[in-house]
């Protein structure tokens, strides 16, 4: 039994439609496929976000915009609103000790931890110093993440603090 597949049905309605005689144009058909969305992920909801922020967020797939690189991403109709990334405990670990980091041969200081944050996970600390905040780097037991929103327009979140901490503790129990 032949499986006939979505491009064999636009290739034939293609033919069908050319005038008799002439080849289609398949040079001037750009077909574009929609990237699948992303099986949802029952540590964080699109609906979490939703409730927490007033956002009318949706998940995107790792890879299917610009930013979105981390394990979870959810966005919304500006644009990416907030990602989060799972690890083990050593993700916190190296963030919380991180001092420097080294660009093109060059060690500059770059700390992550502005405050710890009581109250989340075992231990938690918001990031990055100076006077404005966008990540949250959580621990228990094992397991680690950071959430981390996005920024509007320059230094301004996507999200505040207690959004972010209200998303987290959402997460820390669920793990």
């Amino acid at each position: 039994m032949a499986t006939i597949t979505f491009t064999d049905r636009l290739v034939a309605s293609l033919r069908r439609s050319a005038p008799m005689g002439a080849a289609p144009a398949f040079g001037l058909v750009v077909l574009v496929l929609a990237q699948a969305p992303p099986a949802p992920d029952a540590r964080l909801t699109a609906a979490d976000v939703a409730k927490v922020t007033g956002l009318a967020v949706q998940q995107v797939a790792r890879g299917s915009k610009p930013g979105a690189g981390m394990t979870l991403n959810f966005a919304d109709a500006a644009g990416l609103v907030l990602g989060v990334n799972f690890g083990t405990d050593a993700l916190y670990t190296n963030a919380k000790t991180q001092a420097t980091v080294s660009v093109m041969g060059k060690t500059q200081p770059m700390p992550l931890v502005h405050a710890l944050v009581p109250g989340v996970g075992d231990e938690a600390f918001d990031s990055p110093p100076g006077s404005v905040q966008w990540v949250l780097y959580v621990r228990k037991g094992h397991q680690a993440f950071s959430i981390s929103t996005f920024l509007a327009r320059g230094t301004t979140p996507r999200l505040t603090m207690d959004q972010l901490i209200a998303l987290a503790k959402i997460i820390v129990g669920r793990l």
